[in-house]
Protein backbone atom coordinates (compact mmCIF):
# COMPACT_ATOMS: atom_id res chain seq x y z
CA UNK A 1 0.00 0.00 0.00
CA UNK A 2 3.11 2.29 0.55
CA UNK A 3 4.74 1.46 -2.16
CA UNK A 4 1.59 2.19 -4.37
CA UNK A 5 0.94 6.04 -2.44
CA UNK A 6 4.94 6.42 -3.17
CA UNK A 7 3.56 6.24 -7.17
CA UNK A 8 1.37 8.80 -7.13
CA UNK A 9 4.31 11.05 -5.20
CA UNK A 10 6.73 10.17 -7.84
CA UNK A 11 3.81 11.45 -10.58
CA UNK A 12 3.68 14.66 -8.09
CA UNK A 13 7.51 15.06 -8.35
CA UNK A 14 7.44 15.36 -12.08
CA UNK A 15 5.42 18.71 -12.20
CA UNK A 16 5.73 20.04 -8.71
CA UNK A 17 9.04 18.35 -6.63
CA UNK A 18 7.21 16.44 -3.80
CA UNK A 19 10.45 14.79 -2.81
CA UNK A 20 14.14 16.23 -2.24
CA UNK A 21 14.96 14.90 -5.86
CA UNK A 22 15.69 17.84 -8.95
CA UNK A 23 12.32 18.33 -10.61
CA UNK A 24 12.52 16.03 -14.00
CA UNK A 25 12.32 17.24 -17.23
CA UNK A 26 10.16 15.69 -19.90
CA UNK A 27 13.24 13.29 -21.10
CA UNK A 28 13.32 12.12 -17.54
CA UNK A 29 17.15 13.56 -16.96
CA UNK A 30 17.77 15.55 -13.52
CA UNK A 31 17.88 18.84 -14.09
CA UNK A 32 20.77 19.64 -12.25
CA UNK A 33 24.20 20.95 -12.80
CA UNK A 34 27.92 18.91 -14.62
CA UNK A 35 29.29 17.65 -11.60
CA UNK A 36 33.14 17.27 -11.69
CA UNK A 37 34.58 13.60 -12.12
CA UNK A 38 35.78 11.72 -9.16
CA UNK A 39 39.18 10.25 -9.16
CA UNK A 40 39.71 9.07 -6.18
CA UNK A 41 37.04 8.18 -3.12
CA UNK A 42 36.01 11.32 -1.67
CA UNK A 43 34.97 12.29 1.40
CA UNK A 44 31.85 11.18 2.31
CA UNK A 45 29.79 14.20 3.16
CA UNK A 46 31.30 16.73 1.01
CA UNK A 47 27.95 17.20 -1.25
CA UNK A 48 26.08 16.73 2.04
CA UNK A 49 23.03 19.56 1.80
CA UNK A 50 21.64 21.79 4.54
CA UNK A 51 19.19 19.50 6.76
CA UNK A 52 19.49 16.48 4.63
CA UNK A 53 22.81 14.04 4.69
CA UNK A 54 23.97 13.02 1.24
CA UNK A 55 26.72 10.64 0.91
CA UNK A 56 28.92 10.85 -2.05
CA UNK A 57 31.31 7.43 -3.07
CA UNK A 58 33.66 7.15 -5.59
CA UNK A 59 32.29 4.09 -8.24
CA UNK A 60 35.31 2.20 -7.96
CA UNK A 61 34.35 -0.84 -9.96
CA UNK A 62 31.23 -1.93 -11.93
CA UNK A 63 30.30 -5.06 -13.71
CA UNK A 64 27.88 -6.58 -15.67
CA UNK A 65 26.93 -10.27 -15.84
CA UNK A 66 25.65 -12.93 -18.32
CA UNK A 67 21.79 -12.70 -16.65
CA UNK A 68 21.54 -8.78 -17.27
CA UNK A 69 22.34 -8.28 -13.51
CA UNK A 70 25.04 -5.11 -12.51
CA UNK A 71 27.33 -3.99 -9.39
CA UNK A 72 29.03 -0.82 -8.77
CA UNK A 73 31.07 -0.89 -6.07
CA UNK A 74 31.65 2.49 -3.75
CA UNK A 75 34.63 4.30 -1.74
CA UNK A 76 34.91 6.74 0.50
CA UNK A 77 36.43 8.52 3.30
CA UNK A 78 35.72 10.11 6.55
CA UNK A 79 38.66 10.97 9.26
CA UNK A 80 40.93 9.15 7.36
CA UNK A 81 38.99 5.49 7.82
CA UNK A 82 37.79 3.81 4.57
CA UNK A 83 34.10 3.07 3.91
CA UNK A 84 32.55 1.33 1.38
CA UNK A 85 29.88 -0.87 -0.18
CA UNK A 86 28.31 -2.38 -3.18
CA UNK A 87 25.19 -1.89 -4.95
CA UNK A 88 23.68 -4.91 -7.20
CA UNK A 89 20.76 -3.68 -10.04
CA UNK A 90 18.96 -7.56 -10.42
CA UNK A 91 18.01 -7.84 -13.96
CA UNK A 92 14.42 -7.54 -15.32
CA UNK A 93 13.54 -3.57 -14.91
CA UNK A 94 10.02 -3.74 -16.42
CA UNK A 95 9.28 -0.13 -18.18
CA UNK A 96 5.76 1.52 -17.65
CA UNK A 97 4.89 4.82 -17.07
CA UNK A 98 3.16 7.27 -14.82
CA UNK A 99 0.18 8.20 -16.92
CA UNK A 100 -0.61 9.44 -20.26
CA UNK A 101 -0.01 12.97 -19.35
CA UNK A 102 3.27 12.71 -17.64
CA UNK A 103 5.74 12.11 -20.87
CA UNK A 104 8.02 9.99 -18.79
CA UNK A 105 9.58 6.39 -19.21
CA UNK A 106 10.15 4.67 -15.14
CA UNK A 107 11.74 1.40 -14.96
CA UNK A 108 10.79 -0.68 -11.89
CA UNK A 109 13.08 -3.69 -10.42
CA UNK A 110 15.48 -5.11 -7.46
CA UNK A 111 18.22 -3.13 -6.16
CA UNK A 112 20.52 -4.43 -3.11
CA UNK A 113 23.11 -3.14 -0.88
CA UNK A 114 25.79 -5.64 -0.16
CA UNK A 115 28.25 -5.09 2.43
CA UNK A 116 32.14 -5.45 1.40
CA UNK A 117 33.01 -6.04 5.17
CA UNK A 118 34.75 -3.70 7.77
CA UNK A 119 34.62 -0.41 5.71
CA UNK A 120 30.77 -1.27 5.26
CA UNK A 121 30.36 -1.52 8.92
CA UNK A 122 32.27 1.45 9.56
CA UNK A 123 29.78 3.09 6.65
CA UNK A 124 26.91 1.98 8.70
CA UNK A 125 28.70 3.00 11.79
CA UNK A 126 28.91 6.27 10.55
CA UNK A 127 25.40 6.71 8.74
CA UNK A 128 23.72 5.85 12.45
CA UNK A 129 25.66 8.74 13.70
CA UNK A 130 24.74 11.47 10.91
CA UNK A 131 21.28 10.47 11.02
CA UNK A 132 21.55 10.44 15.17
CA UNK A 133 19.47 7.29 15.54
CA UNK A 134 21.62 5.81 17.91
CA UNK A 135 21.43 2.27 17.40
CA UNK A 136 24.52 1.69 17.21
CA UNK A 137 24.49 -1.10 14.59
CA UNK A 138 27.80 -3.52 15.24
CA UNK A 139 27.88 -4.91 11.35
CA UNK A 140 26.13 -4.17 7.99
CA UNK A 141 23.94 -7.26 6.98
CA UNK A 142 25.36 -9.45 3.73
CA UNK A 143 22.44 -7.88 1.44
CA UNK A 144 19.26 -5.71 1.87
CA UNK A 145 16.83 -5.61 -0.30
CA UNK A 146 14.90 -2.80 -2.12
CA UNK A 147 11.97 -1.86 -4.49
CA UNK A 148 13.56 0.50 -6.74
CA UNK A 149 11.75 3.08 -9.66
CA UNK A 150 13.80 5.37 -12.06
CA UNK A 151 12.91 9.04 -11.99
CA UNK A 152 15.84 9.17 -14.49
CA UNK A 153 18.04 7.28 -16.65
CA UNK A 154 18.16 3.66 -17.99
CA UNK A 155 18.64 1.04 -14.75
CA UNK A 156 18.79 -1.67 -17.56
CA UNK A 157 22.39 -0.24 -18.53
CA UNK A 158 24.11 2.24 -15.99
CA UNK A 159 26.41 2.76 -18.81
CA UNK A 160 24.27 4.55 -20.93
CA UNK A 161 24.46 7.69 -18.88
CA UNK A 162 22.92 9.31 -14.98
CA UNK A 163 20.62 7.11 -13.61
CA UNK A 164 18.33 8.17 -10.51
CA UNK A 165 16.62 5.64 -8.19
CA UNK A 166 13.66 5.81 -5.86
CA UNK A 167 14.45 3.34 -3.07
CA UNK A 168 11.38 1.52 -1.05
CA UNK A 169 11.87 -0.76 2.05
CA UNK A 170 9.20 -2.57 4.07
CA UNK A 171 9.37 -5.71 6.25
CA UNK A 172 7.01 -8.44 5.83
CA UNK A 173 5.04 -7.26 9.15
CA UNK A 174 4.96 -3.69 7.71
CA UNK A 175 6.81 -2.21 10.88
CA UNK A 176 9.69 -0.76 8.99
CA UNK A 177 9.04 1.54 5.58
CA UNK A 178 11.67 3.60 4.47
CA UNK A 179 12.27 5.43 0.74
CA UNK A 180 15.73 6.34 0.27
CA UNK A 181 17.53 8.11 -3.47
CA UNK A 182 20.43 6.20 -5.13
CA UNK A 183 22.24 7.90 -7.92
CA UNK A 184 24.97 6.38 -10.20
CA UNK A 185 26.41 8.48 -12.79
CA UNK A 186 29.45 5.91 -14.38
CA UNK A 187 31.03 8.50 -16.67
CA UNK A 188 32.22 11.06 -13.56
CA UNK A 189 32.79 7.75 -11.45
CA UNK A 190 29.97 9.14 -9.23
CA UNK A 191 27.76 6.37 -6.70
CA UNK A 192 25.70 8.78 -3.96
CA UNK A 193 22.97 7.74 -1.54
CA UNK A 194 20.84 10.68 -0.84
CA UNK A 195 17.59 10.74 2.20
CA UNK A 196 13.97 11.12 1.01
CA UNK A 197 12.53 12.57 4.59
CA UNK A 198 14.27 12.52 7.76
CA UNK A 199 10.95 10.17 9.72
CA UNK A 200 12.97 7.27 7.32
CA UNK A 201 16.40 7.28 9.43
CA UNK A 202 15.94 4.61 12.20
CA UNK A 203 14.00 2.31 9.80
CA UNK A 204 17.11 2.57 6.88
CA UNK A 205 19.50 1.64 9.65
CA UNK A 206 18.19 -1.11 10.65
CA UNK A 207 17.16 -2.15 7.37
CA UNK A 208 20.82 -2.36 6.54
CA UNK A 209 22.43 -3.78 9.69
CA UNK A 210 23.32 -7.47 10.33
CA UNK A 211 20.65 -9.34 12.51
Amino acid sequence: MRQALAWICIGIVFTSGCSKQPALSPKGAAQAPSLKPLSAPPEITSETEEGFHDLIFHASSYKRYSDGSQTVHGTAVHNDRKLGLEIKLGPGWQAGSLGKDIPLVTYRGNISYRTTGSESDVLLGLIDQLYGTKIDPKRMGKETHFTGISLGGDPRDLTKGPVKIKLFYETSDQRDYAELFTNFDLATHRLGISEKDEEYRSAIVRALRAR
